[in-house]
């Protein structure tokens, strides 16, 4: 039996789990933020992972963060180590330089927030740091310099694949889809936020809605049931941020209890592009643990 908390302004407490979102049929009630509750595990479908309470209600696991467990957190042995791989073959998005450079930037500016989102947690900071090499620092590692972290964190507005090329396989496809379920003016202020840090980069405005906000990239799939981190913006906090970052990975590690790597690879998703994913990250952690044992 584990506690849980509500992260979001509110939470529908459901009958079961649902087929697909929205699906206002099995509502059974309305919870808010902060509100805890003690449940367990109830599974896991293309949504998420779902758990129920002791009152057989079920609440969609993104929306919540794991308190305690019953189950102490593992210490990663032989058995669930990272995979053996050649760290020359990986397609790292910054080089060794750059994630030594963007971690120690993130560590000066929201080291102490960073340090209090992870507290009574399985992950260390320099996990959320090597998270944030892999998701953007592509980008922001270029913007350190002369722009100041509330800036960057409010640029983090990136990935136009589902009208750039058309890949992107998860509610909304593309703008087109986001404005038949939302409507234009959200629309009109995500495309503008898109524009501000495309901008950055010396591009051309274009009518695209992003699908990932935040540094360490919250999906706009997720507005469906928590709607205020994209409607208020709420990817410039920090904290918001890291709320979103631990508390997924809160959700995976319940899943795969005592396996780093593979917590990791399904914060991702699955697959071989999911394992290349935390191999990248498992490579900037171990640069950036290097570096700050020396």
């Amino acid at each position: 039996m584990a506690k849980f908390k509500v992260i979001t302004d509110k939470l529908n407490k459901r009958r079961q789990i649902p087929a697909s979102l929205p699906d206002n049929n099995n509502i059974s009630g309305i919870v808010f933020k902060d509100y805890s509750f003690e449940g367990t595990a109830a599974g896991t479908n293309t949504l998420g992972n779902w758990y129920v309470d002791r009152d057989n209600n079920f609440y969609w696991g993104k929306g919540l963060m794991i308190l305690s467990d019953t189950v102490p957190y593992a210490t990663p042995g032989a058995d669930v180590m990272p995979p053996a791989f050649n760290a020359s073959q990986l397609e790292l998005p910054v080089t060794h330089t750059q994630c030594i450079s963007c971690a120690s930037w993130l560590d000066t500016h929201f080291g102490k927030a960073t340090a209090a989102a992870v507290a009574g947690t399985p992950f260390e900071k320099e996990l959320l740091y090597a998270i944030a090499c892999q998701e953007t620092a592509i980008y922001w590692c270029h913007w350190i310099n002369d722009h100041t972290p509330e800036d960057i964190l409010a640029r983090c507005v990136f990935d136009a694949s589902g009208d750039v090329n058309g890949t992107r396989e998860a509610f909304p496809k593309n703008t087109t889809a986001f404005i038949e379920k939302f409507g234009q003016d959200i629309a009109d202020m995500l495309i503008a936020e898109a524009n501000a840090s495309r901008a950055l980069h010396g591009w051309e405005p274009k009518q695209w809605v992003y699908a990932g906000y935040g540094i360490f990239q919250h999906d706009i799939q997720a507005i469906v049931t928590d709607p205020d981190f994209f409607k208020k913006k709420e990817w410039y906090s920090m904290d918001a941020c890291l709320g979103k970052v631990v508390s997924e990975l809160q959700e995976k590690w319940h899943v795969h209890t005592g396996d780093l790597f593979n917590s990791v690879k399904a914060y991702n998703g699955s697959g071989t592009r999911a394992e290349n994913y935390a191999k990248n990250v498992f490579q900037f952690l171990s640069w950036i643990k290097a570096d700050h044992n020396q």
